[in-house]
């Protein structure tokens, strides 16, 4: 392995770290610091005035921060260093806090371009960092307000292939899998799981070397038969020539077995830069360590070069008018590809860059609505998104007892949910509001998304009784016509299918706090600070008490200031028990009676519990919409009053922009959600219409360029 390190560096992948960058117009430096001090003079000075010194200055230096005192130079590295903060703050819209007026989108920039500037003549150039695992950020009107739509400062990214791109690929390439393993794993901290930096650490590079090896011995697999070399399986007969012992290949023979190789792994040639390095890699490589493994070590630098490990979204050419580089046509192919599919891109796609057609925004949407609308084409990110985004498929995480009644198994529920989402997005419409609203649903099936008219019943040892899991009477019959209509007021949409209250419970109970915090960032667009890490976050152990009861605990003013945020919004599901089951009361443990449930001896038989009143009452607060706060008697009205708000879609196409672009979103990124979001009300709440708004938006197919400074 040493060695194989040794003969290969020079081509092997590089950690890569991108960051966001400056407006474009941040880019030049002042040229003297008299410069700066006048534009600061100008247009900051007076802003901090304004806006910031109230809490930040001499008389109230929150966060130890008196903006009075901070040098406008910024050679002082604390300077520099506080400026960062205060750029970042202002970027993202955390500053000034809630309650406070907000300041013109004009100013803000006019005091973020100074700072980059300013940090760029002290020589201590700063960027924006792509905001990581802290969704919502960015207030919700700097986003949606039509009348003031800060300038596109996405900057160029780079991130690693996703496990599920990994695995088509090693599919691929290699029949036998046994000795290969998965490099990848999903970035937990994000809110979806291909999102985050381009980071490889020590296990990740070590995993993929032993991947690289056993692929390209599968690549190269031959046998000598009377004297000559002769493949095995699908070996390249270009290959077969780097083998011969007798005969040393010819240049001409090394670059046809190159040119082969970067056609299989990057689907291009080389450039005559890389077929001039490889060549020479070759020759070395076979001279020292013989055809065979000379010629593999070879073949293997080609799966390790960045382009084959990385997602290149980086941009070329010049600037446009507005300052931002589009992204290559390849790029766009592969860009494509990936958002819908796990593979690379198909003949289609190649041909259409190659052929200039992704160089206009018209060729990149007929691409689009080819990959959508042809449904021989596999596309499991579509599905995928929803997934993750309700997490329900994480019930199968959450252990529960197996009661005796009724056959439980998570799996099965998950696969109904599946199927549910599936026949709202075939039918294309209203599907948000669909979503949090139907009455519809499927049990216990299992479907095929390539032929997704058709269901079977979901065979498995416990789910003979599944349907009571939903409720339904104890003597329902499974059928093929599904979906059903369950019975009135039982279900509205996904919060109230059992694999979501279950994914969004614990082992014994339900959990109004993670109910609500999912409410309030993923369909209100707020963000629930962490658990202080000086907090036990336990409720009380008082089985006799109702959960509601139990959760006085939380309304003391320290624990309240957060909590707000989340009990109202996840009491209504309380209608519901720990396993998904509609219910109308709460089981309790009776004390009393318990005590005196005991046999002859006084020896206890157990505990004997009492129904108690459900209160299912709850409140949507803290939105500052009118359309959306106020009190919930029940959770049909409460997803009825989600559905049929404008913020709540906003926040939805917030999330797909998230997944589908990789990244949170940026002030900048204003334009590309405000065009999703009418695209939906356009086309009837289509999603299709949202995913072909979001791959040909100016996010997803352009880049601001870094300063030189900045780049990494």
């Amino acid at each position: 392995m040493n060695d194989f390190l040794l003969v290969i560096a020079p081509f092997m992948m590089m950690t890569v770290t991108v960051l966001a960058g400056p407006p474009v117009d941040a880019v030049v430096k002042f040229p003297t610091f008299s410069d700066s001090q006048a534009e600061y003079m100008k247009s900051v000075a007076p802003f901090l005035a304004k806006h910031c010194v109230a809490c930040h200055g001499p008389l109230k230096a929150e966060s130890d921060l008196d903006l009075t005192r901070l040098e406008a130079d910024m050679k002082s590295t604390t300077s520099g260093a506080r400026w960062a903060m205060v750029v970042e703050k202002l970027s993202t819209g955390a500053m000034p806090p809630e309650g406070r007026a907000r300041p013109a989108e004009r100013e803000v920039l006019a005091v973020v371009n100074w700072a980059h500037r300013e940090a760029k003549r002290a020589g201590r150039p700063f960027t924006r960092r792509l905001i990581s695992n802290h969704g919502n950020a960015v207030p919700h009107q700097v986003l949606f307000d039509p009348g003031n739509v800060p300038p596109f400062d996405a900057a160029p990214r780079i991130r690693p292939l996703s496990p599920e791109i990994y695995t088509a690929l090693i599919n691929e390439l290699a029949k036998d899998k046994r000795n290969l393993g998965q490099p990848f794993s999903p970035q937990r901290s994000f809110a979806f799981k291909d999102m985050g930096s381009a980071k490889i650490d020590e296990p990740v590079a070590s995993q993929l070397l032993q991947n690289v090896l056993a692929i390209v011995e599968a690549q190269t697999a031959y046998t000598i038969e009377g004297g000559r070399v002769k493949g095995l399986g699908t070996t390249p007969k270009e290959f077969l020539a780097l083998f011969d012992a007798k005969n040393p290949p010819s240049d001409t023979q090394i670059e046809a077995a190159i040119a082969r190789q970067f056609e299989t792994i990057l689907r291009r040639p080389p450039t005559a830069d890389e077929k001039q390095r490889f060549v020479a890699l070759a020759k070395k490589n076979i001279a020292q360590a013989g055809p065979i493994i000379g010629s593999r070590y070879t073949l293997a630098a080609v799966l390790l070069l960045p382009e084959a490990v990385f997602r290149m979204e980086v941009g070329s050419g010049k600037p446009d008018s507005k300052g931002r580089v589009r992204l290559a046509p390849r790029e766009i192919a592969f860009a494509l590809s990936y958002a819908l599919t796990d593979k690379r891109p198909d003949a289609e796609l190649l041909k259409a860059a190659a052929t200039g057609e992704l160089d206009t925004d018209r060729g990149v949407e007929n691409q689009v609505r080819r990959l959508l609308d042809d449904p021989k084409i596999d596309k499991p990110r579509i599905l995928r998104f929803f997934r993750e985004y309700f997490g329900y498929d994480k019930a199968t995480e959450v252990f529960k007892e197996n009661l005796k009644e009724f056959g439980y198994d998570p799996h099965v529920l998950v696969a109904d949910t599946d199927a549910l989402i599936l026949h709202i997005l075939r039918r294309d419409t209203n599907v948000l509001k669909e979503l949090l609203t139907t009455n519809e649903g499927y049990v216990n099936v299992r479907m095929d998304p390539k032929n997704p008219d058709e269901v079977k019943e979901y065979h498995s040892k416990n789910n003979r009784k599944t349907h009571l899991n939903y409720s339904l009477p104890a003597d329902w019959q499974w059928t093929s016509q599904q979906p059903i209509t369950f019975p009135q007021g039982h279900r509205a949409g996904i919060l109230t299918q059992p694999s979501w209250l279950i994914a969004h419970s614990t082992s014994f109970e339900n959990h109004v706090i993670h109910r609500g915090k999912w409410i309030r960032e993923h369909l209100l667009g707020d963000v629930v600070p962490d658990v202080p890490i000086t907090v036990d976050a336990q409720l009380p152990h008082a089985p006799h008490l109702t959960l509601r009861e139990r959760m006085a605990v939380t309304h003391q003013e320290y624990c309240w200031k957060c909590h707000r945020l989340m009990n109202d919004l996840g009491y209504p599901f309380e209608q519901y028990d720990h396993y998904g089951r509609y219910r109308t009361t709460e089981s309790v443990l009776d004390p009393e009676a318990t005590a005196k449930h005991v046999d002859k001896k006084g020896k206890s038989l157990g505990p004997v519990m009492r129904e108690a009143p459900l209160h299912v009452n709850g409140l949507i607060a803290h939105v500052g919409d009118p359309a959306v706060d106020g009190p919930v008697t029940n959770v049909h009205d409460y997803m009825q009053r989600l559905a049929n708000s404008r913020r709540v879609e906003q926040v939805f196409i917030r999330h797909a922009f998230r997944y589908w672009l990789g990244r949170n979103e940026l002030p900048g990124d204003a334009a590309t959600l405000q065009a999703a979001h009418q695209a939906y009300r356009d086309n009837n709440g289509s999603m299709k219409a949202v995913i072909r708004s979001l791959l040909t938006s100016e996010s997803f197919l352009y880049r601001m360029p870094l300063p030189p400074e900045s780049s990494k």
